[in-house]
């Protein structure tokens, strides 16, 4: 299909009516085939755009996924076939690379593929959770409730995320307040001093001297110190990307963001293994799609070797026991899980206890660093400030 083109039509259907919309096509004539199969007769044909040439470079956000799927669930939830309601999803969408992607999937319909199949082989790459959760449904029969669950996956993942980036907001803003602040006393408050102490016989103290250099290194570098800073960062994730069991180590040794980053890798492991079992899909096969959502590249190398051990006959629950990369209560409740058959409700229940607690720690410590970043810059001025008063005081020793 990645010679299809977007096509805007006008037709009539059977009862004389106009309709108006978009179909994905490789050539006019096979766009008034494709609608002539709807029953419809084309009265215009026009070529809109090329596929997948969108502003996102074809790909789904987490926004984008989370409302198709939402909307196909209660689409599919009301009895409508698939391929109608994936054409009322189209006319819908408002992003050209969602539209696109929902008309790619309708016309792989129509020409009676499965929707698994569809999305599995479509280049905007859904994530793979959403591909196993349709053939979940697809083999289960239950496409709209598997559909529906995910969503709900979907959408708690996005609300946490939303959470903790708007905690985040206030303390970049303070971060960004202090530099900016110790810029101006650089550039606008330290040079009138400068000239004082220069043509002062006797020596500054070493505090003001050392303010005074500080000032002239940040007028030299303002401009590079952000983005040597954002550099480091940079290069700092390839290198720990190339070792990651040191990565999760030193990952997890950050105090109390470090254990609860690593409860929330757990909750999204735990939580995307029960949908998908929850699902009818088997352990294995859960397993391995789930893994996909686990940030830390450790805990995922622990995953992969668990699977293997999965893969042999082990349960679950040994599987991962041996590999040590989640914590002991989460390993308690997939064994309990396995021995009473309700494996999912158990991983569910355990998602949501580790979400509410590392939300919980994550909140206190993001409440905690405003205070003490105002601490730090009201320490940083205070120190300015103390510096230059005692080289001006040094100044007034040495002439009386």
């Amino acid at each position: 299909m990645s010679d299809q083109r977007l096509w805007r039509y006008l037709a009539e259907n059977a009862s004389g009516e106009i309709e108006r919309g978009e179909i994905l096509a490789t050539g006019s004539a096979q766009a008034m085939q494709l609608l002539a199969a709807r029953g419809v007769v084309a009265v215009e044909v026009t070529e809109l755009a090329t596929a997948g040439r969108s502003r996102t470079g074809g790909r789904l956000t987490t926004a984008q996924v989370a409302d198709f799927t939402e909307d196909l669930a209660e689409l599919l939830g009301a009895a409508l076939p698939i391929h109608e309601a994936l054409a009322s999803l189209a006319e819908g969408a408002g992003k050209r690379t969602l539209r696109e992607f929902i008309l790619r999937l309708e016309a792989s319909v129509r020409s009676g593929r499965a929707l698994s199949e569809a999305m599995k082989s479509d280049p905007a790459r859904p994530p793979r959770t959403l591909v196993a959760m349709t053939a979940a449904g697809e083999e289960s029969g239950q496409l709209a409730a598997t559909l529906s669950d995910l969503a709900l996956k979907l959408r708690a993942d996005q609300a946490l995320r939303r959470d903790l980036a708007g905690q985040l907001a206030y303390p970049a803003v303070l971060v960004c307040f202090i530099y900016l602040t110790l810029v101006f006393l650089a550039f606008f408050v330290l040079p009138q001093f400068e000239t004082v102490f220069a043509d002062a016989v006797v020596e500054p103290p070493p505090e003001t001297r050392f303010v005074i250099a500080a000032g002239g290194f940040l007028r030299s570098y303002a401009i590079w110190i952000p983005v040597g800073i954002v550099g480091l960062v940079w290069l700092a994730r390839v290198i720990l990307a190339r070792i990651p069991i040191l990565a999760s180590r030193i990952r997890r040794a950050v105090p109390i963001v470090g254990p609860a980053l690593w409860r929330l890798d757990a909750a999204a492991y735990a939580r995307t293994l029960g949908v998908l079992v929850r699902a009818g899909l088997p352990v294995n096969r859960a397993e391995s799609v789930a893994r996909d959502v686990v940030g830390d590249p450790g805990m995922r190398n622990g995953m992969s070797r668990a699977a293997d051990r999965i893969r042999a006959g082990i349960a679950l629950s040994s599987a991962l026991d041996e590999q040590n990369i989640l914590p002991d209560d989460l390993i308690r409740q997939v064994r309990l899980g396995e021995e009473t058959g309700d494996l999912d409700k158990f991983l569910l229940r355990t998602a949501d206890r580790y979400e509410r607690m590392a939300r919980t720690r994550l909140s206190r410590a993001l409440e905690l660093l405003g205070p003490v970043l105002v601490a730090i810059l009201g320490a940083c001025v205070a120190g300015v400030i103390a510096s230059v008063m005692s080289g001006v005081l040094s100044l007034n020793d040495a002439v009386f």
